[in-house]
């Protein structure tokens, strides 16, 4: 088993866009794959019903870097959709990578 990357994304979205921005995320977690990313899971927060959290996996650093400056691109086809959805725009988005050990 190789080292994996585990990446978490919080961000809160703006009432008004709840159907838009999912409309959105079910298209982005189509894509993932594309990425390389697997294990993908897409949530609302328990403790805050506009906040929602995203974990999926990847497999090297270099993803990791590619997926943050894609995600955090307003110019991005699909994932800069997201901007006018979430509080702060993209800007906001806390975007974790922890590494796993074989």
């Amino acid at each position: 088993m190789k080292n994996t990357l585990h990446i978490y994304l919080e961000y809160e979205i703006k009432q008004n866009f709840q159907p838009q921005y999912k409309k959105i995320m079910n298209n982005i977690v189509e894509s993932l794959p594309q990425y390389d990313a697997c294990n993908i899971q897409w949530e609302k927060s328990e403790a805050d019903s506009n906040r929602y959290i995203e974990r999926f996996i990847v497999p090297t650093e270099s993803h990791f870097h590619v997926l943050k400056r894609l995600r955090t691109s307003r110019r991005h086809l699909l994932f800069g959709l997201l901007d006018e959805c979430i509080c702060g725009g993209l800007k906001e988005i806390n975007l974790v990578g922890l590494k796993t050990q074989p």
